[in-house]
């Protein structure tokens, strides 16, 4: 179960009786309510201009530099490599000077993923797509911190379903705008455009979101923790391993979901379709994990989902030749993982004390970054092997790691949690 909102000043036996009682819950409502609108609105706009960059930068190598599949390959995996290199030094940071100044400073990478469109070298988009992969892994890092510290507890998963929904909705918004663009405008005036949604953000983020620190202030720096220390707590290293090995399904799910739909059907516009209405699902299925969570805490869900993934992925190597049984598993699957992800900073809040929580996240996110760079690099190995078998062998995977999910939802009803 989560906690109740800490009391304050403002507590309830402090408070006067009567109408101004209820304009003093308004008003601190207030506090937060507004910059999370805003947070909301920036993180839509935010993905809206880096959706085409990440999902049609193997078109433009292609297309425009004449490079192959392997070098677009090798460029998101160094993305993804910088990405977890951000997540471990963005956790201290926050910790340390404030979410804000690390989101603030990540969301500098936002414009530059739109630059992608504008180069002509590939090694000067390696260079780029490095710092984009450093920056955008602050740039969430500090989001989510940032959440962590504005929103009371017993509202948090709903505000990271709310959050994560934004990503997922302007991911599909900024796709569905990029195609009718590039066809008729080429992919450099795609490009321009990015830059300037991303500078929009940049600046809105810098000056319309006020900054938010723990109760304990800059103290939060002088917490001796380290990661090994984090990462040698029991609770820390089942965190890390249930973030991981989940995320490997994904990875794969999101490589080889699209390419064995168009194997079997052979049109390419079944992919498209697929890749919308999973976008939608995993939104809707993102809020309800919130509400969720809201109401029973991070653990139970978790385990919940946890096994729904397992399941999902042994039954897509069951159907990997099957349109409709790909599109079942395949969109249940995506849905399960994003709402998947509204756990991991509701349980970093159950877990651990407000000094570490940039340095959990961090840790978390390295996990990310690591289930993300296996799941596609053993997807597109194995299914040169056979179809269904990246989603056998990870499907395993996924169920041997339940009774680590159940050993957490025990831990914490042994400790009255």
């Amino acid at each position: 179960m989560t906690s109740p909102e800490p009391a304050t000043a403002e507590s309830t036996a402090e408070r006067p009786a009567g109408p101004s009682a209820s304009w003093h819950v308004r008003a601190r409502r207030s506090t937060w309510v507004r910059p999370f609108v805003v947070l909301a609105g920036i993180v839509l706009l935010g993905q809206i201009a880096i959706a085409p960059g990440q999902s049609l930068i193997s078109v433009y190598v292609e297309a425009a530099l004449g490079r192959s599949p392997t070098f677009t390959s090798n460029l998101l995996s160094t993305r993804l490599v910088f990405g977890a290199v951000a997540a471990l030094v963005g956790g201290g940071l926050a910790d340390r000077y404030g979410a804000k100044r690390v989101m603030a400073l990540g969301a500098s990478g936002l414009p530059i993923v739109g630059a992608a469109f504008l180069l002509a070298s590939p090694w000067a988009l390696v260079l780029l797509w490095a710092y984009v992969g450093f920056t955008l892994g602050l740039y969430t890092l500090g989001r989510q911190a940032y959440t962590l510290v504005l929103i009371p507890a017993h509202r948090l998963g709903t505000a990271f379903a709310i959050i994560f929904t934004g990503v997922t909705l302007g991911g599909a918004l900024g796709n569905l705008a990029a195609g009718p663009i590039i066809d008729h405008l080429g992919f450099r005036y795609l490009g321009c455009l990015a830059i300037i949604a991303g500078l929009a953000v940049f600046f809105s983020l810098s000056f319309l979101i006020p900054d938010r620190r723990s109760e304990h202030g800059d103290e939060a720096g002088l917490d001796p923790t380290t990661y090994a220390g984090l990462a040698r707590r029991p609770v820390s290293l089942m965190l890390l391993l249930l973030q991981a090995i989940p995320t490997t399904y994904y990875g794969a799910a999101q490589l080889l979901m699209p390419l064995l739909i168009f194997r079997v059907s052979g049109r390419p516009s079944d992919s498209a379709v697929y890749a919308t209405l999973s976008l939608v699902f995993a939104s809707a299925g993102q809020l309800v994990a919130g509400r969720l969570m809201d109401r029973y805490g991070g653990r139970k869900p978790l385990l919940v989902l946890v096994a729904g993934i397992a399941v999902t992925s042994l039954l897509t190597a069951v159907f990997a030749h099957s349109l409709v049984g790909l599109f079942v598993c395949g969109i249940t699957g995506i849905t399960l993982a994003w709402a998947l992800s509204v756990a991991y900073p509701v349980l970093v809040r159950e877990t651990c004390t407000s000094r570490e929580h940039g340095r959990m996240l961090g840790l978390l996110y390295l996990g990310w970054s690591g289930g993300m760079l296996l799941g596609t690099q053993a997807g597109g190995f194995l299914v040169n092997l056979s179809d269904g078998l990246p989603f056998l062998v990870l499907g395993v995977a996924n169920v041997l790691l339940l009774p680590l999910a159940l050993r957490l939802v025990r831990g914490a009803a042994e400790r009255g949690g």
